[in-house]
C-alpha cells in the first residue's frame, strides 16, 4: 500500500493544523522515532540508522528527517545535513494546499501537529545561517514567524544574529526595540553591542548595567584569547545529570559567545571589554 501523505486542514478560523496519517501516527512507529531522538548527541550512528529506517517505511516522516539531519550534523556530514533539513522542509511545504495563505493563516507551535513543519523550517534556516547565507535565514526565519508569531522557538534571537552578521544595524535596531522587553541574553547583549558599533556613548553605562544583571561571566569570555567549553552544569544531589544552561551561568555566556563569535571579534567591542575588565581588576 502506498504511503499516505500527511495534509493540512483549517481547524479553526485563521488556524490551520497538519494531519498526519494512521501510518505514521501510531504508536509502534512514535516508539521507534522516539528510541533514535534519545539517542542523538550519545550515538548519532545509531541515531541515523533508526531515523533512515523510519523513512524508508514512511517517507513523508517530516520530523524523521528532522532529526536525521541533527544526527548527521553532530557526525560533521554538512552536505548531507543540508540536504536533508532541506528535504524535510519541502515536504512540509508540499503538504500546503492552495486555499493556504502564509499572509494571514496561521499553524500554532500549541498544535503538537505542527511542530515537525516548523522545526524543519528552523532547522533549515540555521544550516543557511551555518553557511552565511543569512539572506536565506532571514527568509526561513520570518516565515516562522508569520505561522506562529509567538515565537516560542526563539528565531527572534537568531534573527538579530543575523541582521548583525549582515551589518544591517537599522533592522536590527528596530527588531530589539520591538521586543524591548525582552531579558534574553542575545537581546540584552544585543542592545549592548550595537551601542558600541554604532557609538552611542549616552546608552553604554546602563545596557552595560542590564547586561552585567543577566550575565556577569560574558565580558570575561569575550576577552579570553582561548576558549575552552566549560564542564557542564551539575546538580549538587546529581553529579551524573547534565542540567543543561542555566541563566547568567559560565556555560551560557560560552554559548553566547559561540553563537555570536564573529561578531565579538569587532575590535570596538573587544576593546570596550578588555577595558571593563580592566577597570574592574
Amino acid at each position: 500500500m502506498k504511503e499516505q501523505k500527511p495534509f493540512v486542514v483549517n481547524f479553526h478560523e485563521n488556524e490551520w493544523e497538519f494531519v498526519f496519517p494512521s501510518s505514521i501516527d501510531n504508536e509502534q512507529t512514535y516508539n521507534q522515532y522516539w528510541e533514535g531522538v534519545e539517542l542523538l548527541d550519545y550515538d548519532n550512528m545509531a541515531a541515523e540508522h533508526i531515523f533512515k529506517a523510519v523513512i524508508k517505511k514512511h517517507p513523508y516522516h517530516i520530523d524523521a528527517y528532522n532529526h536525521l539531519s541533527l544526527a548527521f550534523k553532530n557526525l560533521k556530514k554538512t552536505f548531507e545535513s543540508f540536504l536533508t533539513a532541506e528535504k524535510a522542509y519541502l515536504i512540509g511545504k508540499s503538504c500546503l494546499p492552495k486555499e493556504f495563505k502564509q499572509s494571514k493563516h496561521k499553524l500554532y507551535w500549541s498544535n503538537l501537529d505542527n511542530r515537525p513543519f516548523l522545526r524543519s523550517c528552523h532547522i533549515l534556516g540555521m544550516e543557511y545561517q551555518g553557511r552565511k547565507q543569512y539572506k536565506e535565514a532571514i527568509q526561513l526565519y520570518s516565515e516562522i514567524l508569520d505561522y506562529n508569531e509567538d515565537d516560542h522557538q526563539g528565531v527572534r534571537y537568531l534573527l538579530l544574529e543575523c541582521f548583525l552578521a549582515l551589518k544591517d544595524y537599522k533592522v536590527a535596531n528596530q527588531l530589539l526595540k520591538k521586543h524591548k522587553d525582552d531579558w534574553g541574553i542575545e537581546f540584552v547583549y544585543g542592545r549592548l553591542l550595537l551601542a558600541i558599533i554604532t557609538d552611542e556613548e549616552e546608552q553604554l553605562e546602563s545596557l552595560l548595567a542590564d547586561a552585567i544583571r543577566r550575565n556577569k561571566f560574558v565580558p570575561e569570555e569575550i576577552t579570553k584569547s582561548k576558549h575552552i567549553v566549560p564542564p557542564p552544569f551539575r546538580i549538587p544531589v546529581e553529579p551524573y545529570f547534565d542540567a543543561g544552561i542555566p541563566v547568567g551561568s559560565i556555560q551560557e555566556a560560552y554559548e553566547y559567545w559561540k553563537n555570536n563569535k564573529s561578531l565579538l571579534t569587532d575590535k570596538r567591542i573587544k576593546a570596550f571589554f578588555a577595558g571593563i575588565i580592566s577597570n574592574n581588576e
